[in-house]
């Protein structure tokens, strides 16, 4: 099967399901190598996503974007990082959006 290298690849048709809904970010450190993300990566957010338990989730904490796994954490809902450091999601947490793909330029 030959491959087609002249057509092109249109990422929004890939990661985006909802174009008004979706972000882009960009990440930088390195807290989600675990998850095989790294520094300037880029994060496609969709804000019309439920945040369920297993996902990447991009939430706002005293003004910082941030971006972790959400889990179960007894009742309620807890935000986990590769060290499993538990952030518990309370009023001072706002869920921005579920991370729906990742580009990364080599």
């Amino acid at each position: 099967m030959k491959e087609n290298l002249t057509a092109g690849i249109d990422l929004n048709e890939i990661i985006v399901s909802n174009p008004a809904s979706t972000y882009f970010m960009r990440i930088k450190g390195n807290s989600l190598r675990h998850r095989h993300i790294l520094e300037d990566d880029m994060l496609a957010v969709d804000r019309s996503r439920p945040p369920l338990p297993g996902c990447l989730t991009v939430f706002c904490r005293n003004g910082e974007f941030l971006c972790r796994e959400l889990v179960r954490n007894g009742e309620g809902l807890a935000l986990k990082d590769s060290s499993d450091y538990i952030i518990a999601v309370d009023d001072s947490i706002e869920i921005f959006g579920v991370v729906t793909g990742v580009v990364r330029k080599i």
